[in-house]
């Protein structure tokens, strides 16, 4: 089987507020560019590779919606663009956030003429609709394992969110307490 490559959109940042987050999965290892010490107060890139399942348990106060891309999406240059910035010293703000440098990665993957751009400034709304209207989504997956676990403010707040920027999305996700 294919490694995959997927788009992980973490809906919400604390207390179910702010844009969330993005990262990029390559199999099973998740590439987050979050390391704010790399560049700021240390020697270092932003980007981090943690596993993939253990990086979605620590998250499951916020849903994850996983998106499957499809073969345009090169694993190998995901990798590729990943080590780059990394040697490249990219930091977090001054090389752009999480979203900026998902689109990047995913840019990079794509064949020549293909330019994976989310409209304006690059956010993981505008990361997830941007995979959706380029039609490199095979597949979607959808999680909030942690759910009942949050105050209901926060968790109202994110339903409103997914209610409000990720249509469809809502209908196919247990938002039970």
């Amino acid at each position: 089987m294919a490694t995959e490559v997927a788009i992980m959109t973490f809906v919400s940042n604390a207390g179910g507020h702010g844009p969330g987050h993005s990262a990029v999965a390559v199999g099973d290892i998740a590439y987050t560019f979050e390391n704010v010490g790399g560049g700021w107060l240390q020697s270092g890139s932003g980007w981090l590779a943690k596993n993939k399942a253990d990086y979605m348990r620590a998250n499951e106060h916020r849903p994850i919606l996983l998106q499957y891309l499809n073969a345009k999406a090169v694993p190998g240059f995901i990798q590729e663009y990943v080590k780059k910035s990394s040697d490249n010293d990219d930091d977090y703000v001054g090389s752009g956030v999480c979203s900026t440098q998902v689109s990047k990665a995913v840019n990079y993957s794509l064949p020549e003429g293909v330019i994976f751009d989310p409209k304006g400034i690059d956010t993981p709304f505008g990361v997830f609709h941007c995979a959706r209207r380029m039609q490199l989504v095979i597949r979607e997956e959808y999680t909030w394992p942690g759910r009942g676990k949050i105050p209901v403010l926060a968790w109202a707040s994110i339903v409103n969110t997914l209610k409000s920027d990720y249509p469809g999305v809502l209908d196919k996700l247990d938002i039970s307490r």
